[in-house]
């Protein structure tokens, strides 16, 4: 039995992709078994009623808070003053010499919304309707403190969640970007529906679009980018992906090389012209210590820049102390997050509702696998008994601290792992990672099976040369990887995968594993549901028995099952 939890953010969710209170009421009523309780009612109109009324805009690399209200102006300045009437927001606030408006409040003309159909051509009319202009009160805001604001005016605190939209096609300040999609890229039909929720009502909202690994979330995000044409920063989790997505962005769209640059420790570029993409890493941007004169003049062009869109891959990794800087020193005005598991086991994803943005979209990983879009994985659990001689070690108390090297260097659990490889390797002619977070087993599996290995140390020319020999040639069909393989490494030829051993109870990580083998594999027919072979890709975790292991494997899996795999046990 599944349960659900209706909570503010997931409502604010909902109305912020288009869904109205009384049809979210209507639907709930109808799928019930029983009358929806007035209680129940009640908290959705609450959660649902101040949606819109409070905006964040940026304007000429300044933050302001807006309300417009052109039909009844008192209830601005009641939704304004009760916004100061909080501690925070009026100790964020900056007031305004020789404001025009009563109370301090800058007052301007915006553009009405434009509702664009499919095609996105607006007849006269709609144009007119369009074109009438709408006041608008606002104060301006500690850019510092844009963060403190948003998470005061959330659903759990002041209940005004903050609407940020980008209406890109009336911004004459910032200079277009001239790159569009390539005719070859053509966005499947679950990426058109991600993108139509963030450019539902003719403007850029921001929010976060979660997407299996291997079902093209970097086609999304270049897809974005060419809709709103304005520059682009794009934060990767490393080099390695860096360059991935620097490739992506040539791969699908116009872009010409000088308008694309890459910013990492080994490669400082800049774009020639008003308008461009940066690719870098989150280190880059939210690194506080000393740098070298270059990279300082580049950080101070990508700090001082108001860019269109912000790009972030791996957004999971965002809420962390260091990365969450990265929003604040930067200023966009579209923020779109991209990720396969919006999990954390620290609860703070929660934290992304005001970082970024609502969840725009979630895909479901079994549609996407009967439809042929991704592999379709055999998800397995090898229990490895462990050897009388480590299991008395185990036991002792004085090892307490040794307890996990010897549940992952259990000689039971290498011969099994030396069997998998042998079969898939020789059998099916399969290109397997094995993962390793212990980075002593990692060294001795790698060394005793003779099998290439990258971990943090490892060079980026080398990680380069292991995965290009492991991609092209047949001589290396087995890679050793640490936790530095989960995100963002482009492995598509791999359809098997050894987990020997793992960061804890991270349901996060698991996921992100089995992501590096969700790729589609072969033709189109043999993919779908009931084609040539029933799995076409192969997940193995390694567990030993009757050590804790056992239990962390067990909370690890939590996430996939949630999303309708099931683990075999053998």
């Amino acid at each position: 039995m599944h349960e659900y939890n209706l909570t503010p953010h997931s409502l604010y969710a909902a109305v912020s992709v288009g869904l109205e209170t009384e049809t979210i009421i209507a639907v709930l009523n109808k799928l019930s078994k029983t009358k929806l309780p007035k209680e129940m009612i009640d908290f959705i109109h609450a959660s649902t009623a101040n949606y819109g009324k409070v905006k964040l805009v940026l304007k000429k690399n300044r933050y302001f808070i807006e309300s417009p209200f052109p039909e009844a102006s008192w209830l601005l300045y009641f939704v304004l003053k009760k916004l100061l009437q909080d501690e925070v927001i009026a100790r964020a606030r900056i007031v305004a010499e020789n404001a025009p408006g009563s109370d301090g409040f800058t007052i301007s003309k915006t553009a009405g919304e434009m509702e664009t159909g499919h095609d996105g051509l607006l007849n006269e009319a709609e144009l007119a309707a369009a074109a009438e202009e709408k006041e608008t009160h606002a104060f301006e805001i500690d850019p510092a403190q844009v963060e403190n604001v948003k998470q005061r005016c959330l659903p759990n605190a002041l209940n005004y969640p903050m609407l940020e939209e980008y209406d890109f096609r009336n911004d004459t300040v910032n200079p277009d970007l001239d790159m569009e999609l390539k005719p070859h890229a053509q966005p499947r039909p679950y990426q058109e529906k991600s993108l139509s929720k963030m450019f539902g009502n003719g403007r850029a909202r921001s929010g976060i679009i979660v997407l299996p690994c291997g079902a093209g979330k970097s086609l999304v995000g270049v897809s974005a980018a060419s809709r709103i044409r304005k520059s682009c920063l794009c934060l990767a989790t490393n080099a390695v992906s860096v360059d991935q997505w620097a490739f992506q962005f040539k791969l699908w769209s116009t872009i010409r090389d000088d308008q694309i640059c890459r910013f990492t420790s080994d490669s400082k570029e800049r774009f020639r012209g008003n308008a461009g993409v940066v690719v870098t890493t989150y280190n880059m941007v939210a690194f506080g210590g000393k740098r070298s004169e270059e990279s300082e003049k580049i950080i101070e062009e990508i700090r001082n820049r108001e860019w269109g869109l912000l790009l972030m891959d791996e957004v999971h990794v965002v809420p962390a102390h260091m990365f969450r800087k990265v929003i604040s020193l930067t200023k966009s005005h579209c923020k779109l997050g991209l990720t396969a598991t919006l999990v954390r086991e620290d609860e703070r994803i929660t934290d992304l509702n005001f970082l970024i943005g609502p969840k725009l979209y979630e895909a479901n990983w079994l549609d996407l696998v009967k439809g042929g879009f991704i592999a379709n994985v055999q998800c397995a659990e090898v229990w490895c008994p462990m050897t009388k001689e480590f299991f008395a070690e185990y036991l002792k108390k004085e090892n307490s601290k040794k307890k996990q090297a010897l549940y992952v260097m259990n000689p039971n659990k290498f011969r099994a792992c030396e069997f998998l490889i042998q079969f898939h390797e020789q059998e099916r002619g399969d290109k397997i990672i094995v993962f390793a977070d212990n980075l002593f087993a990692l060294t001795e599996y790698a060394m005793k099976l003779r099998k290439p290995m990258i971990y943090g140390a490892t060079s980026h020319l080398e990680r380069t040369k292991i995965l290009q020999a492991f991609k092209t040639s047949r001589n290396v069909n087995t890679i050793f990887l640490s936790k530095v393989g989960d995100n963002s490494i482009d492995i598509p030829e791999a359809n098997v995968i050894i987990q020997i051993s793992s960061h804890a109870g991270s349901r996060r990580q698991e996921a992100q594993r089995l992501g590096r083998i969700l790729r589609a594999k072969g033709r189109l027919e043999d993919r779908m549901a009931g084609g040539k072979e029933e799995f076409n890709a192969f997940f193995y975790s390694l567990v030993s028995t009757d050590t804790q292991e056992m239990y962390y494997s067990t909370k690890r899996q939590q996430f996939l099952i949630d999303q309708g795999y099931s683990f075999k046990v053998y």
